[in-house]
């Protein structure tokens, strides 16, 4: 479940509460050659409802990448977590996260979530090889 459905919040009379779902991002997200996630990515936030149906979202994301170590090209895995805070208006046109017909879709706000949370290299651990230099 990517999207919030604004109406139905309003009717509901629920302007605030927590939200909970795993999400299979794309793998063109990540920049590190041979690397990929390793399984969906845990999104968790809590959301505010305004008055004039702006929304605020602030959370978290936890994903698993896996792959080739960047430095010695050995198996390597890595668990990372990323803050998840986004603000909605519902107008099209704005800034950040427009939205119209009261839907939110919130697939933008994960991904870029996501890119800002990812590491620039994916690392076998503190013993890699490919770190010592011995010329």
């Amino acid at each position: 479940m990517m999207r919030i459905d604004v109406r139905k919040l309003n009717v509901q009379k629920k302007y605030s509460g927590s939200m909970e779902f795993d999400y299979s991002p794309p793998e063109s997200l990540i920049e590190i050659p041979f690397v990929k996630f390793a399984g969906p990515a845990k999104v968790s936030f809590e959301y505010e409802l305004f008055e004039d149906d702006s929304l605020e979202i602030r959370g978290s994301i936890s994903y698993r990448l896996e792959g080739q170590c960047s430095r010695c090209l050995k198996d390597a895995a890595q668990s990372v977590e990323g803050e998840l805070n986004a603000y909605f208006e519902p107008r099209p046109d704005f800034e950040d996260y427009g939205y119209t017909n009261g839907v939110i879709d919130l697939t933008k706000a994960v991904n870029e979530a996501i890119m800002a949370s990812m590491p620039f290299v994916l690392s076998c651990g503190e013993d890699c090889e490919g770190l010592s230099y011995n010329g």
